[in-house]
Formats: structure tokens, sequence, C-alpha cells
């Protein structure tokens, strides 16, 4: 039987003293990166948030999905930094970053939520008269994912105090005045971040019949019929 024999260049105790320096001086990775939610819109490109890393040997990093795979063919990855193209509603997950070297692995996470741009399904009319006294109604919704919130203002003034009521899918204002006249603006924001926007013109006028123009007309009576 043949033994076959190496011969070591160097004393072993000196390849020990180097794992014990290198382990010595080791430094267990760190991993720093902004939790989220990050909030995008479907089909646009996002870059999740940089993950920083430092550890001695200097840490590997990679990228995973909390549940499922990063999406096929629309990632661009160079360790710290992460993009994904064309983002769908399936992308929306925690997304992993793991830093690892010889002292183990730390994981961070951050969250990527992608919505779908709010789209009315009711909008109100572009211009609209009122008259004096009235009660006007202007009524505006819309959908998305998540669901948009409506809210309603009055561009350069407020709503009318007392007066003005925003339901789910209307703006009310009772007994409307002169200087409720203005552009009112309904606005759908999904997530508290995306918004879109639809202006109404109110006009306000004095009721035919009513006011000056009816004493007028009252007056003309009399006398016609003197």
């Amino acid at each position: 039987m043949t033994v076959m024999t190496g011969i070591l260049r160097r004393p072993l105790s000196s390849y020990v003293h180097k794992i014990i320096e290198l382990v010595h001086f080791a430094v267990r990775p760190l991993v720093s990166l902004r939790p989220g939610p990050l909030h995008v819109i479907e089909g646009s490109t996002v870059t999740l948030p940089t993950c920083h890393v430092t550890g001695h040997p200097t840490p590997m990093v990679t990228w995973t999905k909390a549940f499922g795979h990063l999406p096929q063919g629309r990632v661009q990855s160079n360790n710290s930094v992460i993009k994904i193209l064309d983002v769908r509603k399936s992308d929306s997950a925690d997304y992993l970053c793991t830093a690892t070297n010889l002292l183990g692995s730390v994981v961070q996470k951050t969250l990527l939520v992608v919505v779908s741009l709010p789209r009315f399904t009711v909008k109100p009319p572009v211009k609209l008269v009122a008259w004096i006294g009235d009660t006007l109604t202007l009524k505006c919704s819309a959908t998305g994912d998540p669901q948009p919130v409506i809210s309603w203002k009055k561009q350069g003034g407020q709503l009318p105090v007392g007066r003005s009521q925003q339901t789910s899918d209307a703006l009310v204002i009772r007994d409307i005045k002169k200087g409720d006249a203005g552009n009112y603006i309904c606005a759908a924001k999904s997530a508290g971040v995306f918004s879109v926007e639809s202006v109404t013109t109110v006009v306000v006028q004095q009721p035919i019949g009513k006011g000056r123009g009816r004493s007028k007309l009252l007056s003309f009576k009399i006398r016609y019929c003197r």
C-alpha cells in the first residue's frame, strides 16, 4: 500500500495563528435598511431603498422576496441596490436584504406596496349654475386599489362653514349664497399619496322672479291693472 504524504511549506502553528487572527479581527455583518412602506404606481420602475452593509470580511449581499421569487426578467441588482421594472400588483411584498460573512448572516426587510392610480367612476360637471337659496349637490366617486378616499376643497377659499357636508360620493351645499361661486375640486387619493382631481366651476345667480326683478314685475302688473 502506498501512502501519499504532503509537505507543509510553513509550520502548522502559523496557519492556526492566521485563522485565529482572522476570527479575532472579523466583524459581524450590520445591515441598515429603511423598512418602508414604499408606495409606487403600477407599471412604473422602482428602486428599493439602499441596503447599507458593513462587516469584516466584507459581507456578501443577497436580495430575496418574503414569499415567492423575485420578479423574473424584471429585476436589476448591484448587491446593495435592487431595481424592479414594470411593477405589478403581485410585486407588493416584503423584500429581504441578507448580509453574510464567516460570523453569520443578518437580515433586514423593506415593504413595497404597488397601487393602481385612482380612476373616476362619477365626475361632477365642468360647469354648473346654482341659484341663491337653493341646495347644490356635486357627485364624485372613484375606484382604485387601494380604494381611493374622496375629499373636496374650494380653490382659493374654504367650503361654506355650517352649510356644506361631504359624504362618500358627494358634496352638498345648502342655502347657496353669492359668495359660494368659484371652482370646487374633487380629489380622489389612494394610499394617502397618489391623487387625481376634477374641477367644477359653480356660477351663482339670482332666481328669476325674486329680488329686485320680481319687485319691478309686480310694480308693472299693478300699474297695468290700474
